[in-house]
């Protein structure tokens, strides 16, 4: 692995008690499984996973379940047996297990139990961006699979509620791109943080790399200024109100917000005709406005 591995980077809590439990994992070659949403950075957990057990494992394949085909994954877990018939240290990043076909996730199990039974020092790293647990209990995911994936868990907080982490993964990624391409920016104006600070990122730390290096690419010298972002101000907005409103975690309020914003989607859909709005829900006319006034749903 390359020493120059990206490090994780933030204040939060969150961040600094991940990089203590990378290098216990590390140490030993426990499968790991991380759950979290889409650009949360659980890549580059697995890599500094890795990067700190370089000392046992050797060979980092990586095999990406959301963009290769299924004939693609099996050519993949082919190619990770042949690897391991001559490395004695493998580390095996499968990103996006969730998405594998229960008759793929059979060879994925079947390759495991063969390279260890060759006596190969393999580590298991995969990442999912929802409950594996749930998925076996639907019969959608291999119990025998599960129970191989899942002895050290790690839930991966999405960027809004490690807010901490912000600003640092920014300046991180200001830094590579000012050296990458040699535009003296000096950083970035207060607007341009306070925006970043109070954006929802449904993207996470992804979203966030791109909205910096977006800077680098329309703004003017000394500084990067919040319109550089490329941020829509107004969906950041709505997405925070719904945020407060789930704040209130009962679940009355959950599913109140829920029917509320899911009611208001159909009814712009249909031309707010209720009728038609009715005959999508599968309910009656009478209920749809009950809802309405229940909800105090109002037209925008």
């Amino acid at each position: 692995m390359d020493k120059k591995i990206i490090p994780l980077v933030g204040n939060s809590s969150f961040t600094k008690e991940m990089e203590s439990v990378i290098r216990s994992v590390s140490a030993t070659n426990a499968s790991v499984l991380l759950i979290g949403e889409r650009g949360t950075g659980k890549r580059l957990i697995a890599q500094n996973i890795h990067f700190f057990a370089s000392q046992n494992f050797g060979y980092f394949f990586e095999i990406n379940c959301r963009s290769f085909s299924d004939e693609n994954i099996l050519a993949a877990f082919e190619n990770v047996s042949k690897i391991a018939a001559f490395d004695q240290r493998i580390t095996l990043f499968v990103a996006s297990v969730n998405l594998i076909l229960p008759e793929i996730q059979k060879h994925f199990l079947n390759l495991i139990k063969e390279i260890r039974k060759r006596g190969t020092n393999l580590k298991i790293i995969c990442s999912a961006e929802c409950s594996l647990e749930e998925k076996m209990r639907e019969g959608q995911f291999d119990a025998d699979l599960f129970y191989q994936l899942n002895t050290v868990v790690l839930n991966v907080l999405p960027l809004r509620q490690r807010k901490e982490d912000i600003i640092p993964i920014a300046e991180y990624y200001f830094n590579q791109f000012r050296k990458k391409s040699g535009y003296l920016f000096e950083g970035f104006s207060e607007d341009a943080k306070n925006l970043m600070l109070n954006h929802f990122w449904a993207g996470n730390a992804d979203e966030l790399i791109n909205a910096v290096q977006k800077g680098f690419i329309v703004g003017q010298l000394p500084l990067i200024k919040s319109c550089d972002l490329g941020i829509d101000v107004e969906k950041n907005v709505a997405k925070n109100v719904n945020e407060v409103e789930l704040s209130d975690k009962s679940l009355k309020n959950a599913l109140d917000t829920f029917k509320k914003e899911y009611v208001t989607k159909i009814l712009e859909e249909n031309g707010w005709n209720q009728t038609k709005t009715a005959a999508v829900l599968g309910i009656q006319r009478t209920y749809v406005i009950r809802l309405i006034n229940e909800l105090q749903i109002r037209k925008k």
